[in-house]
């Protein structure tokens, strides 16, 4: 195979399979009405399709084609070439040409063009808003809320990508009902958007909005109101408070080393007016983008006599839009100066853009690592981050910190930095809560059904199935074979002739180590002890029960292990087993029986510390599936 794949043929073959492909197209002509020799321009499309247009019908409906066409024209007799066909100017678009072939219908005394999908459309569009075609544009916008009301979240979206505020806020009421579907294009608008998009109807039935009104029966109906600057723009709330103590307005004061060096030679001035007189040798030395800055300002300045100050600067002045605060953080890690952590989260935020910006790598190492301590109690706001500068590691770990809380709790959770991610990966985090959810509640019920028929009928024989949970890895075997598993084989005289061999060995046998599960099948109604913990299900209970129906389990048991499924299923986090409501609970009716007292409560607690295992590696099975993010770090 390998001298196959290496042959001169199949070299020769994958050439031209190469040469092809970046080959472009054959220049070919459009259909009717842009082929008419009557032409005074052409218009060549991206994929090499010849428009054959008159000036003056595209210079009346757009003021940009009156400036492309007003080019002087080819002299007569002129040769072809890449700008010239049979003596007419070629002007080449980045439009395709079904792009191009709609939009020009619509500028042309001819039928419109049919748009049947949103898919159509938008390309149009953008390109009618792209050369400001007054007229198209008012009719595919008109065509846009038309096509929303069978996809309200898809136009909705292309409303916001392409700043059509007046078409966003009719649509708002019909995106919010389609709020749960995902659609590729929430890759166009911010996280912070689908979030007040997703909560409308909330906003609506506000109070302070005035849209509460009582109908006829008293019941209260809530109408669509005009809120789309609650939609379309960031609330004006203050910053989130920062999980670590200490105020939001703390700052370090800026070094003197930094504000007056009588060595510097280059002065960088912050957004708020603050000269940082520095060293153009460290500064380079440090960031590639500063090396950058500094060549292209040393360029700039025309060369002029030697000034008679020894200590003028030679770069000049050269202006960041970093305020001071931000830019001595991020020369401390310039200069040999001491290094303070950030002392609020939107300061670690500011220092994190400015080290990306300028490619410092030392400290972005140190800013990764200071991202992780604001884990659990900023999570979301620490996976927007890790998001946005593509940090995979980090992002992971913050979206399994968002596990210990609800997922209607995570829904409802807002924060400035979702303004700055792609709402797609905002819904694939929200996906990802509720199928880490599915997967800790399927955990929790197949245990209740291994659990309870963990060991046989018989209780004198307290052998546990190779097949039980992994939580039952402590379980005591009476028989094993070879290998260390249980000897399932052995005949009941086989076990009989060994409880008569052991009595005569001693009278002392060692109690066996704690076993909830065993200790659980000790406490059957057929051992006439107080049983009332036990449920008692017949023929005509639902189905899902038949298994505690052959299997006879403690009522209590059932109760805790059933609304830890539903706990879990909303929060699906391991410690949930040790839940204080949940604990008591079971505890409280545990005591109740005599049985359950004795046998199992003494090891309940690491009974629950396995299964809280047990849901740990059943939703660290569950995939965050996002990409690379596609947002700017600016």
């Amino acid at each position: 195979m390998a001298s196959l794949a290496n042959s001169p043929a199949s070299r020769t073959s994958l050439s031209t399979a190469t040469t092809a492909t970046l080959t472009p197209p054959a220049v070919t002509n459009a259909a009717y009405p842009f082929n008419k020799a009557a032409a005074d321009a052409i218009l060549r499309s991206c994929d090499n399709v010849d428009f054959w247009v008159r000036r003056s019908i595209l210079a009346e409906a757009s003021c940009i084609f009156e400036d492309m066409l007003s080019i002087p024209q080819p002299p007569p007799g002129a040769l072809d070439d890449d700008d010239t066909k049979d003596g007419l100017p070629v002007i080449r678009l980045t439009e395709d040409s079904q792009t191009l072939d709609k939009l020009l219908r619509l500028c042309y005394p001819i039928d419109d063009p049919d748009f049947a999908t949103l898919d159509e459309l938008r390309p149009v569009l953008e390109a009618a808003m792209k050369y400001m075609m007054e007229e198209a544009t008012s009719l595919l916008r008109s065509r846009l809320v038309k096509l929303g009301q069978s996809q309200p979240l898809r136009a909705f979206a292309i409303a916001c990508a392409l700043d059509l505020t007046h078409e966003a806020e009719s649509l708002v009421p019909l995106a919010y009902t389609a709020h749960c579907a995902f659609v590729d294009e929430l890759k166009d608008i911010s996280a912070g958007v689908y979030y007040r998009v997703s909560h409308y109807m909330a906003k609506c039935t506000s109070p302070k909005h005035g849209v509460v009104k009582h109908s006829s029966s008293g019941a209260k109906k809530a109408r669509p109101v005009s809120i789309v600057t609650s939609i379309l723009e960031p609330p004006p709330s203050p910053n989130p408070a920062a999980a670590h103590p200490g105020p939001e307005s703390t700052t370090e004061p800026v070094p003197p080393e930094l504000l007056d060096s009588p060595s510097a030679d280059v002065i960088f001035r912050s957004s708020d007016a603050v000269d940082f007189r520095l060293h153009s040798a460290l500064l380079s030395l440090a960031s590639p983008v500063f090396r950058q800055m500094l060549e292209d300002r040393l360029a700039e300045r025309t060369p002029g006599p030697p000034a008679r100050d020894s200590t003028a600067v030679c770069y000049g002045i050269i202006f960041v839009p970093e305020d001071s605060a931000t830019l001595a953080s991020l020369l401390r890690h310039v200069y040999p100066l001491t290094r303070p952590s950030p002392s609020s989260f939107s300061t670690l935020k500011s220092l994190l853009t400015a080290a990306y910006k300028y490619e410092i790598a030392p400290l972005i190492s140190a800013l990764r690592l200071a991202l992780l301590s604001y884990l659990p109690g900023d999570a979301l706001r620490v996976f927007a981050v890790a998001h946005r500068f593509n940090l995979p590691a980090i992002r992971a770990a913050a979206a399994k910190a968002l596990l210990r809380i609800s997922y209607q709790e995570l829904r409802h959770r807002y924060v400035e930095e979702l303004e700055e991610i792609p709402a797609a990966d905002y819904f694939r985090l929200l996906v990802y809560h509720d199928q880490c959810g599915q997967a800790a509640a399927a955990c929790v019920l197949t245990h209740a059904l291994t659990y309870s028929g963990a060991a046989p009928s018989d209780s004198s024989t307290l052998t546990t199935s190779p097949t039980a949970s992994p939580n039952l890895g402590r379980t005591h075997h009476r028989s094993t074979s070879s290998h260390g598993t249980a000897d399932t084989s052995a005949t009941p005289s086989s076990h009989a002739s060994h409880r008569r061999e052991s009595s005569h060995r001693s009278e002392r046998v060692p109690a066996p180590p704690p076993d909830p599960a065993r200790d659980m099948r000790q406490c059957s109604p057929s051992k006439k002890r107080n049983s009332t913990c036990h449920v008692f299900l017949d023929e005509r209970s639902a189905e899902a029960w038949a298994h505690f129906r052959a299997h006879s389990a403690p009522r209590w048991w059932l109760m805790y292990v059933y609304k830890l499924a539903l706990v879990v299923r909303n929060r699906p986090w391991g410690d949930v087993t040790l839940d204080r409501g949940l604990w008591r609970s079971a505890l409280t009716r545990a005591a109740e029986c005599e049985c359950c007292r004795v046998n199992f409560l003494p090891g309940f607690r690491e009974y629950a510390e396995d299964l809280g295992g047990e849901i740990e590696r059943a939703v660290g099975k569950v995939k965050l599936e996002i990409g690379t993010p596609t947002t700017k770090k600016s």
